[in-house]
C-alpha cells in the first residue's frame, strides 16, 4: 500500500469508528498485515482503543509505535496517559518525564501520579514548576494544599488558600478546604463557619470531613450538632471507629447513656477489633448501671 492508499483507508476507519469502531478496527488491523511496522496505523489503533478506555490494547500498538520512533513526545504522553489511566502511576511518570519541557497539562499529571504514589514533597516540587508558568487554573492550587494538608503543613496549606482566594474568589472547593485547615490549626469557631458555608451550597457525604466538622462544632459548643454530624458519618459508612468514639464520648458527657449503649451495639456490628479508646468507652459504659 502507499501512502495514498493508507491515508484514505485511515480516514475511512475514523469515519467509521463513530458508528462502528469495531469495523474500523478490523480495517486497519487488515492493513496492518501488510504494513505492519506502518506508524500511522499503529498510533491509529491505539488510538481508537483509548478512546474505548481499552488501556492495555492501546498501549500495545503505542509501544509497537514508539519502537519505530522513540522518544517521540505525542507517544510517550499516549503511553504515559494509558498507565495513568490503568492506575500505574510510578510507570507512567516515567514516561511523562521523558517528554522534554512538559507543558503545565503533563506536569499536572505527574504531580496526581506523585500525589497517588504518597510522594507528596514531588508532587509540591512539580506543581510549583507548572505555576511558574500558568498561575491561572485554582485546580492546581487545589492539588497543592491537598498535597500540604498531607505532610500535616497546615501553615503552608492556608497561605496557599488564602493566595488562591484572592485570585479566584469563594470557590466552593476553597470553602472545603479552608474548613478543614482550620480545623486541623485549631481554628474552630472559622472552620465551622467555612463547612456551614460550604454546605449551603454542597452536601457533605465524605465521613472524614464530618468528623473534622463535628469536632469543630464540639469545640464551639454545639454538641447536639456535632451528634447530628457524626451520625449522618455512621449512616454513610458504619466502618469508622473514629466516629464511634466520637459519639459515644458525647452522649456520655450528655448523660444519655441509653443512646450510648445503642451507638456501642451498632459499632459491635462493624467493628470487628476496637481499638483501645472504643474499648475504654466500652468498659464505662459497662461499668454504669443501666436505667
Amino acid at each position: 500500500m502507499n501512502l495514498t492508499d493508507i491515508n484514505n483507508l485511515i480516514q475511512r476507519a475514523n469515519a467509521i469508528s463513530k458508528t462502528n469502531w469495531l469495523q474500523a478496527v478490523y480495517l486497519l488491523q487488515e492493513a496492518l498485515k501488510e504494513e505492519p511496522d506502518n506508524l500511522p496505523l499503529l498510533v491509529n489503533l491505539g488510538d481508537i482503543y483509548l478512546e474505548h478506555q481499552l488501556y492495555e490494547k492501546a498501549l500495545s500498538y503505542y509501544h509497537k509505535a514508539i519502537s519505530l520512533l522513540p522518544d517521540n513526545p505525542q507517544l510517550l504522553f499516549l503511553i504515559g496517559s494509558c498507565y495513568f489511566s490503568l492506575g500505574e502511576y510510578r510507570i507512567a511518570n516515567t514516561y511523562y518525564k521523558r517528554i522534554p519541557d512538559p507543558p503545565p497539562e503533563i506536569l499536572y499529571n505527574i504531580a496526581l501520579a506523585y500525589a497517588f504514589l504518597g510522594s507528596y514533597q514531588d508532587s509540591i516540587d512539580t506543581i510549583h514548576k507548572i505555576l511558574y508558568v500558568m498561575d491561572d487554573n485554582p485546580f492546581i492550587y487545589f492539588l497543592l494544599v491537598e498535597q500540604y494538608m498531607r505532610l500535616q503543613n497546615y501553615d503552608r496549606a492556608y497561605e496557599t488558600i488564602q493566595i488562591a482566594e484572592k485570585k479566584f474568589g469563594k470557590h466552593r472547593q476553597l470553602l472545603l478546604l479552608s474548613a478543614l485547615v482550620y480545623g486541623k490549626k485549631g481554628i474552630w469557631l472559622k472552620s465551622y463557619y467555612s463547612f456551614v458555608e460550604y454546605e449551603s451550597i454542597n452536601e457533605i457525604s465524605n465521613p472524614d470531613h464530618l468528623l473534622v466538622y463535628a469536632d469543630a462544632a464540639v469545640h464551639i459548643g454545639m454538641s447536639d450538632r456535632a451528634i447530628e454530624l457524626l451520625q449522618k458519618a455512621q449512616e454513610i459508612n458504619p466502618y469508622i471507629s473514629a466516629v464511634y468514639e466520637d459519639l459515644i464520648r458525647l452522649l456520655l458527657q450528655k448523660n444519655d447513656y441509653k443512646k450510648a449503649r445503642k451507638v456501642l451495639t451498632t459499632a459491635k456490628k462493624y467493628i470487628l477489633h476496637f481499638s483501645p479508646i472504643l474499648f475504654l468507652l466500652k468498659e464505662r459504659l459497662d461499668s454504669i448501671n443501666p436505667e
